[in-house]
């Protein structure tokens, strides 16, 4: 299991805490990904990505909590091109994230930060043959926050195959916002480069939108 991580917030720094003693537990390795610079989270998953074992590879945020990556699991040993193990994203309050820290299991009846929302494809906990991810990996290009996640499940898509989509709720435990320009984007650049994914409909325009990404790095 591969967390792609940066330090510096103290809130995500106890969730990070929270999740890696709950997988240890549940008997998975986990091998945070860490890089100097800007955050990028392609470059996190890289940089862990030589110390991560096995042939699946689960890339799981560090403040979020699956109820069923089993089944995820289950789906790419069964043939999936890639899976994700939950559908609404359940974003507890600050409040209920410090129950939960404390020992309280997450739960629905807890105060939530907003309503329950579907999911972005790619983001929060997404698991995948290991020489899927090295054949399509995460654009390196994406700086800050936004438009990473959406942008690989679209290359996964045509690239790879459909994705797999379990039902389970993801819960994700309340830190402060990260700096953007807006509630849907981090930055201009972050918007254009979706764009550009967007439009790459074909394998053959995905695999140079792709190829070109690790091109420049």
């Amino acid at each position: 299991m591969i967390i792609p991580w940066q330090g510096g917030c103290a809130h995500r720094e106890a969730a990070l805490g929270w999740v890696r003693a709950r997988w240890a537990r549940a008997g998975y390795r986990v091998v945070l990904g860490e890089h100097t610079g800007p955050w990028c989270k392609a470059r996190a998953v890289a940089a862990a990505l030589p110390e991560a074992t096995g042939d699946v590879l689960v890339v799981a945020d560090a403040d979020c909590w699956p109820e069923r990556l089993d089944a995820a699991l289950e789906a790419v040993g069964a043939g999936a091109a890639w899976a994700m193990p939950h559908g609404p994203v359940y974003r507890l309050s600050a409040e209920a994230t410090a129950d939960v820290l404390a020992g309280a299991d997450p739960g629905p009846q807890m105060p939530l930060a907003q309503r329950p929302y579907e999911g972005w494809p790619g983001g929060g906990i997404v698991v995948l043959p290991r020489g899927t991810y090295e054949r399509v990996p995460l654009d390196p290009r994406f700086v800050g926050w936004s438009g990473e996640d959406e942008s690989w499940a679209r290359a996964l898509t045509i690239l790879a195959g459909p994705g797999w989509r379990g039902r389970g709720r993801l819960w994700h435990l309340w830190h402060p916002p990260q700096r953007r320009v807006s509630r849907r984007w981090g930055s201009p650049a972050a918007r254009a480069l979706a764009g550009r994914y967007r439009a790459a409909r074909t394998p053959q325009a995905m695999r140079a939108l792709l190829d070109s990404a690790h091109a420049a790095v």
